[in-house]
């Protein structure tokens, strides 16, 4: 049996449990440290800890998939928090030397997040003054950025003006995290161009089309171009799937696999539209998670080995969420028709992901698909927050699923619990929950409030298909919620 050691970003379950399920799917043990150790909204990762933990599992894995951030930073918001300089960050990394040191054949795969830039003035996940100048911030670089490449005035006088409103020692501290970010990026593609990591993906999480990330990916790609390590080093839009994407990218290469996908897209031209916090059309978001697995886009559906099945958007994605153009996505009107008979009756093994709304299912869609579509027959699905993150999912979850050795039980169990978490709760009883919220409703009342609802609308839409759920709040917050089928 294979054996995986993978180290999350953090302690939530989209970064900590979804790899383990999909793992599972393909009939792999999956390592994983106690998720006490791990970091959280509040938490640094217990790093040492962390350390000692790879070189123990390092002895007994066929392969490791390492998020640099955790044991660089103690997790993926300290990295965007944390005061310590490129030495002491470059010091926690010292493990992994020793990891290679000691077992040089053994596969690293690894990955970092380039630092986000949010255009809100939100600072749950970011510095205390982001709440103050997180959007000048935004405001700032998108539109410096833009000025190099269009010479357009108006660009550089919306630049100046929010910078000048941007104290000189935020502006300051800001740019410093962000180079100490970059600069460790940089010593990561260096050690992939000495043969260190066997995979290393640098990932966009939350970005645009201008702005200080977009400059920093160009030179990161540069230099990836530079050193000849393409091959190795991938740069596109993701965080929070990118361990599940390692696993199934560990499996192919052990198997000696390179699965062929064949996207189908519904309507055709959605696949131009640029998701919502993502730099590039879907298509090559898409295709940039689907090399990141080790496999291989083609088109033409007869020479695929399974086919992805896309819901996209007509004009432009929706924030199911944040409850912003929720009009887009059927502007105009959409016809589902096509896609409900490519998922009814598949000529070979099919997944669907669905991305025409950010953050959760198309609430349109999925009562009529789940009337005519058994989901337990597809072989995967995912619905959840960015493109980048659906696509992920469902990539990684397809490359396993259709392994000779593929335990059908343990993909059941993955759609079961993304229909109830991607569907069901984003789409359906999340707004519910966040006006309960507005109007004062504690959190033991919201939680009573979920498993009620989530109840009452898996009876109503999947009857012959019992199930039941453990759920919660992992962060304290309504964003994501941590819902599990109980055995």
């Amino acid at each position: 049996m294979t054996t995986i050691a993978v180290l999350p970003l953090d302690d939530r379950p989209v970064t900590y449990d979804l790899p383990a399920r999909i793992g599972a799917i393909a009939g792999a043990t999956i390592l994983l440290p106690p998720r006490a150790w791990l970091g959280n909204l509040t938490r640094i990762a217990e790093r040492e800890k962390l350390g000692q933990w790879l070189l123990e599992v390092g002895a007994k894995s066929d392969a490791l998939v390492i998020a640099v951030d955790t044991l660089a930073y103690g997790g993926l918001v300290p990295s965007r928090r944390s005061p310590d300089g490129l030495h002491d960050l470059m010091a926690h990394l010292a493990p992994l030397r020793t990891l290679k040191e000691r077992h040089p054949n053994l596969p690293l795969h690894a990955y970092s997040v380039t630092m986000r830039l949010s255009n809100s003035d939100v600072n749950e996940e970011e510095k205390p003054y982001w709440d103050r100048y997180g959007k000048l911030i935004y405001r700032w670089s998108f539109h410096q950025h833009r000025f190099k490449s269009s010479n357009d005035d108006e660009d550089r006088r919306i630049a100046n003006e929010a910078k000048a409103q941007i104290p000189a020692e935020i502006l300051e501290d800001y740019l410093e995290t962000r180079g100490r970010n970059f600069q460790l990026n940089e010593t990561m593609v260096r050690w992939a161009g000495a043969d260190f990591f066997t995979t290393l993906l640098l990932t966009q999480d939350d970005t645009s089309a201008y702005g200080l990330n977009i400059e920093e990916q160009a030179q990161l790609q540069q230099m990836v171009t530079t050193t000849q390590v393409g091959d190795r080093v991938k740069i596109y839009p993701g965080a929070d799937e990118v361990g599940s994407i390692l696993v199934a990218r560990a499996l192919n290469q052990l198997h000696g696999r390179i699965p062929t996908i064949a996207a189908s897209w519904h309507p055709l031209d959605g696949k131009r539209v640029q998701a919502m916090y993502e730099d590039r059309p879907l298509w090559r978001t898409l295709r940039g998670q689907i090399e990141a697995a080790g496999a291989k886009e083609v088109g033409d559906e007869a020479r695929a080995d399974a086919v992805l099945a896309v819901n996209t958007p007509s004009a432009g994605q929706g924030d199911l969420a944040l409850r912003l153009d929720l009009e887009a996505p059927d502007s105009p009107p959409r016809n589902f028709e096509p896609l409900l008979l490519t998922l009814e009756a598949p000529a070979k093994p099919t997944a669907f992901a669905d991305v025409a709304y950010a953050n959760g299912a198309d609430p349109r869609l999925m009562p009529e698909l789940v009337r005519r579509v058994d989901p337990w027959k597809l072989f995967g699905y995912a619905a959840w927050n960015t493109a980048g993150n659906t696509f992920g999912t469902v990539v990684a979850t397809l490359c396993c699923a259709i392994l000779p050795e593929a335990d059908r039980e343990a993909l059941d169990r993955l759609i079961t619990e993304r229909l109830a978490e991607d569907w069901l709760y984003q789409s359906v009883i999340r707004p519910e929950l966040q006006q309960m919220k507005a109007d004062g409703a504690d959190w033991p009342t919201l939680h009573a409030t979920l498993d009620r609802r989530l109840a009452e609308l898996w009876a109503e839409y999947f009857p012959q298909h019992p199930a039941r759920f453990e759920t919660g709040f992992p962060w304290g917050r309504l964003f994501e919620a941590a819902i599990t089928l109980r055995d």
